[in-house]
């Protein structure tokens, strides 16, 4: 019994820094989860051990650890993130630009991988990093070719925060955005969650035609600009494809 609650309350750690958004600390962990102080500490020790979670070496401060990050990858599609990255290198070589590849995760987009671009001023996530689906590249187009119902759903659910002054907030021209990104295939975000920045995303899909991934180019906007953002545009949608060709042919072990 001591073993399964004291998995049940490393569960809700998690659980409670995943609803934060944030990191905490030590103190402020005992004190919404209702624990003394020192048995907070003895479960974030023993998570931090198992790199569930991570610790800021500034603020002392915890955050979700870098193997979430491998069980997301093996939830989305085994071997995605081992079959993207490659590409997402060559990619990245290609348009200078950071390249993230990111799934679903409920009712959220998950960062599951990045590649940097070589510019000082670039556009990224953080590894492990949540973002919408109703607003940015990586959101739109995970969103672009999930169910229809899924779709109703999820908008109803989180809403249509508006984070600029181009973020789409009404539900009838979203669907409409996503109907186009769907027939297209590919998206494009300028601003929309960040502004002074420009995003294009394309889907990846499973052998049965399921998207389980999304692959995007973020940059400040006077970088992907006339024909930069054409051919921009073309890499990312082919590099998308040859990693959907890829994962068809993968293979574990």
């Amino acid at each position: 019994m001591g073993t399964l609650n004291t998995l049940e309350k490393g569960i809700a750690i998690l659980d409670l820094l995943a609803e934060v958004g944030a990191p905490l600390g030590v103190a402020e962990i005992a004190e919404r989860m209702g624990l003394p102080l020192s048995t907070a500490y003895r479960y974030v020790a023993t998570l931090k051990q198992h790199q569930l979670l991570e610790q800021d070496p500034v603020a002392g401060s915890y955050r979700l650890g870098t193997r979430l990050l491998d069980w997301s990858g093996a939830v989305a599609r085994p071997g995605v993130r081992q079959v993207s990255l490659p590409r997402m290198v060559s990619l990245s070589r290609r348009c200078g630009e950071t390249v993230i590849l990111s799934a679903l995760r409920q009712h959220e987009g998950i960062c599951l991988e990045k590649v940097e671009g070589h510019h000082a001023l670039r556009v990224s996530h953080e590894l492990g990093a949540v973002f919408p689906l109703h607003a940015g590249t990586s959101g739109k187009t995970l969103l672009a070719y999930v169910d229809p119902e899924d779709q109703k759903e999820i908008l109803q659910s989180v809403g249509l925060e508006r984070f600029t002054e181009t973020t789409i907030t009404d539900p009838e021209l979203l669907r409409g955005e996503l109907r186009r990104i769907s027939a297209q295939g590919y998206a494009e975000s300028d601003g929309e969650v960040l502004r002074g920045t420009y995003g294009i995303g394309a889907p990846i899909f499973s052998e049965a035609g399921r998207i389980i991934a999304a692959l995007s180019v973020s940059a400040p906007r006077h970088r992907l600009e006339g024909e930069r953002r054409k051919k921009t545009i073309e890499w990312v949608v082919n590099t998308a494809q040859e990693i959907t060709g890829d994962i068809s042919k993968y293979r574990p072990g």
